[in-house]
């Protein structure tokens, strides 16, 4: 067991605290009475301060008696007087070492004072580790018997030592009925007894428990300092419902799919269609169709939002396997329990004696066609590891199987992030960057290609106005010139969200200024944010500032409602009197509220 886990005792734990004392005048033969009486093995020997000068031990002083020493002699004639001690505090597993290293079979304990405290004897030593020892096996047991995954222990020869409940409960198996008898009774071919017979450790291996219950499982040898395997630890954790949410997760994206090819117009008949009009973005296209053309891994970077996977699109339906299965792993949402079996696949039942069929992986869904493993830049250390075998082996095990499965696959690899700082930063792996970055594509983020703004726009409405059948609708120019100015963080995904969250808000079939302040994105096209306010340092110069902001939209206000007066309230031709865009007039109106003083000012006129 490991030392970590058993703390060494101490002296104090083990010594004993009563023991025999005599005088140093004490006369051998009232000491051997007293011995007799009192069942003593030995006696410290003390002066008149009661501090120790000797010990004499039974044997010692049964010999001295029979070499002739007189009766009556004081006992610390005989007594040993060069003592070795220790102290309470001291390390139970020293103490002992001591008494070994000098042959010696007790040790008095002395306090800081050069008081007595007790005795250590070799018995009190076995004693103190034989206790300590159980109170570390019951706080074990404790432990792992309230641990909430089970826990299955086994010997060599496969006889169970250890049940938990947590084994109890999803084993369906009292650890009465099962301790002490062989576990391939109970469950034929268990995950232990593989670990026991291979001497080999089991991790992460996922299997279907029986139907319906799913499990993460780790078996370990146990194996001595001189490389004898002597048993097996396993745990189990049912992960039935991580499980559930995956498939739940996984049937919304693909209503989520349904929906977007729903979408597309008769114009548009293929929904992986990647619209720009913008020159570097249209050579990036060009580019993935030529290396579409080939078997080459493909590594496509570019911001959240830019396409990726409508690109990984392209290069899969120009390709020789356009007519094989494109699957679609999104990397950062797989828990590193589940890769493996949702990778590879496992075999249902395979550790408790069941024989159907189990379930297939990615990459065995994907064997002739194409996986697009988008966030591959999320994946774990050990993750890229089990990846990169079945890139450069082209081979994998189910989870739970021993027939080795052999894939023929396209490999298109997506991140947001900058793979290449992650390898010099040691959180990818250089020798999975360079098989995954044989050919590299990156599209340009929306900022960089504003001209495609405008067709994006009028494709997503064309796709809207169908969903949510509404008649064909319109931008205004306003609008439009605020999402042309807009830097769109999210890019493309950004557009089509905020699209569809005003077509659904919106009243009517025209998309306006006032569209956009009643579905609350006014602001944010506007880059309107919030700035913490400061403390002035001087009072004074804060009433300055507020005085001058006061007077400024006054005047603001007074020259807008001239405009809006000299051109009878149509704004779009005030803000051409005024010499500005119409939707910074709009924000302006809006502002100022107004409207309110031009609708006082019109009643005072009339």
């Amino acid at each position: 067991m490991n030392d970590m886990w058993i703390s060494d005792p101490k002296v104090s734990e083990a010594m004993t605290t009563e023991y025999g004392q005599v005088d140093e005048s004490t006369p051998l033969v009232e000491v051997i009475k007293l011995m007799l009486q009192k069942s003593w093995e030995e006696v410290l020997v003390v002066d008149k301060s009661h501090n120790l000068v000797g010990l004499v031990t039974k044997e010692h002083l049964v010999s001295r008696i029979a070499n002739g020493y007189g009766q009556h002699l004081p006992i610390k004639e005989i007594a040993c007087l060069d003592l070795i001690t220790t102290k309470p505090e001291e390390d139970l597993s020293k103490a002992r070492d001591v008494m070994r290293r000098y042959n010696i079979g007790r040790l008095p304990v002395i306090g800081d004072k050069g008081n007595m405290l007790g005795i250590l004897t070799a018995k009190d030593v076995c004693n103190g580790f034989s206790t300590k020892l159980e109170r570390q096996g019951e706080q074990l047991y404790s432990v792992m018997e309230n641990i909430v995954e089970a826990i299955q222990v086994v010997d060599c020869a496969g006889i169970v030592s250890f049940w938990n409940s947590g084994a109890e409960k999803l084993f369906g198996i009292k650890a009465a009925d099962i301790m002490g008898k062989k576990l391939g009774d109970y469950l034929p071919g268990d995950l232990p007894l593989k670990a026991v017979a291979t001497s080999q450790p089991f991790r992460n291996i996922m299997g279907e428990l029986r139907e319906g219950v799913f499990v993460v499982r780790h078996a370990v040898p146990v194996v001595t300092p001189n490389g004898q395997t002597i048993g097996a630890v396993c745990t189990t954790v049912d992960v039935t419902q991580m499980k559930s949410l995956m498939d739940k997760l996984e049937q919304a994206n693909n209503r989520l799919k349904n929906l977007e090819r729903l979408m597309v117009s008769k114009e548009d008949p293929q929904d992986f269609l990647f619209y720009t009009v913008d020159d570097k973005t249209q050579k990036v296209l060009a580019q993935a169709k030529r290396v579409g053309s080939t078997d080459a891994t493909v590594m496509i970077q570019g911001q959240s939002g830019t396409g990726k996977e409508l690109l990984a699109n392209i290069i899969c339906h120009n390709s020789k396997r356009a007519k094989k299965a494109l699957i679609e792993v999104n990397c950062s949402a797989i828990p590193e329990a589940l890769f493996e079996s949702e990778m590879f696949g496992y075999e249902s039942g395979a550790f408790t004696g069941g024989d159907r069929s189990g379930k297939p992986g990615k990459f065995e869904m994907a064997n002739g066609g194409t996986i697009f493993l988008d966030e591959v830049g999320e994946l774990p250390l050990d993750m890229q590891a089990k990846l990169l075998r079945v890139i450069q082996e082209r081979r994998f095990y189910r989870v739970g199987g021993t027939k080795p499965i052999e894939v023929d696959v396209r490999l298109i690899a997506a991140t947001n992030r900058d793979i290449s700082m992650l390898v010099s930063e040691g959180k990818f792996r250089e020798d999975l960057f360079y098989r995954l970055n044989v050919v590299k594509l990156e599209i340009p983020s929306l900022e960089n290609r504003k001209c495609d703004i405008l067709g994006l726009v009028d494709k997503f409405l064309r796709k809207l106005s169908r969903v949510y059948e509404k008649d064909n609708i319109m931008v205004e120019q306003d609008v439009m010139e605020l999402f042309v100015n807009y830097d769109w963080p999210g890019n493309v995904r950004q557009l089509q969200n905020m699209l569809e969250n005003i077509v659904i808000l919106m009243e009517g079939d025209s998309i306006s200024i006032e569209s956009l302040s009643d579905v609350g994105v006014l602001d944010l096209l506007h880059g309107k944010k919030g700035i913490p306010e400061v403390a002035p340092e001087n009072p004074e110069v804060e009433a300055i500032d507020r005085n001058l902001d006061l007077l400024m939209e006054k005047r603001e206000r007074e020259v807008i409602n001239k405009a809006l007066r000299q051109c009878s309230n149509n704004k779009a031709s005030a803000a051409k009197l005024l010499g500005i865009p119409r939707s910074t007039l709009y924000y302006k109106i809006r502002t100022l509220k107004i409207e309110e003083d031009s609708l006082i000012l019109n009643r005072s006129l009339t």
